[in-house]
């Protein structure tokens, strides 16, 4: 499955804020999309940086990276129903560690059991 990773800094976008809110709307963590959106614009403007796995134009996964410096928090993430247990989590967070490594991350902390196993499956913890 031949996803693409992008880094999303505002919800600007009125498209991709409709897809992130549905997406959202499968998770747990938050009480439904709406919530997840408004949670996430304010974290956007606070050392927050979203990072999405598209396929065929559509937000399949997300995660949100935190922090400043050399360490960041993965938390919330997310993957669509139809596409779980594809492997989609471990691209996300394998990408989402590249890139911020890219900007001198060299420290991740997982934000739920899920990214845990990511991570430490990719020897970052």
């Amino acid at each position: 499955m031949p996803i693409t990773v992008h880094a999303i800094t505002s919800l600007d976008n009125v498209e991709v804020r409709e897809q992130l809110e549905r997406l959202y709307d499968t998770s747990p963590e938050f009480s439904d999309g709406q919530d997840a959106i408004e949670q996430l614009e304010q974290n956007l403007t606070q050392y927050t940086l979203l990072y999405t796995a598209e396929f065929n134009t559509k937000i399949i996964g997300a995660i949100w990276s935190t922090g400043q410096g050399e360490s960041r928090m993965l938390e919330n993430i997310v993957v669509h129903p139809a596409n779980r247990g594809r492997g989609v989590a471990e691209r996300l967070v394998s990408e989402a560690c590249r890139m911020e490594e890219e900007k001198g991350v060299n420290h991740f902390e997982p934000g739920c059991g899920a990214i845990h196993r990511c991570l430490s499956s990719l020897e970052k913890i």
